[in-house]
């Protein structure tokens, strides 16, 4: 699990699917807050709020909008650069989705459609967010579609994929989710005094994460992180953009 940081003047390709959500929204701001230079490429069927200017002045952002993004991965454009990254922060809820069957076809048959355009479209590393607990034989419907997840695309031949499993998910998120924020509330002050360790993570801890991914990719060709790991990678992130000698 090494890494190492290089300077460079050429921007780093990626793609972002989930960007208007919560650790996708903070994917977004972290990779703009980079001083590692990005051409970051979001895919989306919002309107992305404004954004503040990138950090390192090579770094790009192009949006492109979609009426439906199950469009995406048969529209004939490409959506990921040859040696670029694609990083997903797709997902919904059982509500949002109007059911199971629903969000399956989204959290699974989307995500897995639109990792395998990025892979054919040449990509070469493939991060996503996952969830603590994933695993393809569980009987827990939410737990055995991202487990299948995770095996479908580390089976696309990916140079390296890097899976991120997050237990609960701290932030802010723009639509209301009542059980979650009362979730949210419980851990936040169980983290207070030092007892929901591994169990809960910042939504921002999981943006800076990514960005440090994308930007100095670990040499391992499959490699899953846990809320401990994630806050490794993120204090790495930081440390680089505070450094006076940060790559640019």
């Amino acid at each position: 699990m090494t890494s190492t940081t290089t300077s460079t003047t050429t921007p780093t390709p990626v793609t972002l699917v989930g960007a208007t959500g919560l650790t996708g929204s903070h994917t977004l701001h972290s990779i703009l807050s980079s001083t590692h230079p990005f051409n970051l490429k979001v895919l989306t069927r919002r309107s992305l709020p404004p954004t503040e200017p990138s950090k390192n002045p090579l770094t790009s952002l192009t949006t492109k909008l979609y009426s439906d993004l199950f469009e995406a991965p048969t529209d004939g454009s490409a959506i990921a650069e040859k040696g670029g990254v694609y990083v997903s922060c797709l997902g919904t809820t059982r509500a949002n989705a109007g059911g199971t069957a629903n969000q399956e076809k989204l959290d699974l048959g989307l995500n897995r459609d639109l990792a395998k355009k990025a892979r054919e479209d040449g990509a070469d590393t493939m991060i996503l967010v996952s969830t603590g607990g994933a695993n393809h034989s569980s009987h827990f419907f939410y737990m055995r579609i991202k487990g299948q997840l995770e095996e479908d695309v580390k089976s696309m031949g990916f140079k390296n994929v890097y899976i991120l499993r997050p237990g609960a998910l701290l932030g802010e998120r723009t639509e209301s989710r009542p059980a979650e924020w009362l979730m949210q509330g419980t851990f936040k002050g169980l983290k207070k005094i030092g007892l929901a360790f591994n169990m809960a993570t910042q939504a921002e801890d999981v943006g800076a994460c990514i960005a440090e991914l994308a930007a100095n990719p670990p040499q391992d060709k499959v490699l899953t992180l846990y809320d401990d790991q994630i806050m490794v990678y993120a204090k790495k992130y930081r440390d680089h953009s505070t450094s006076p000698t940060s790559s640019t």
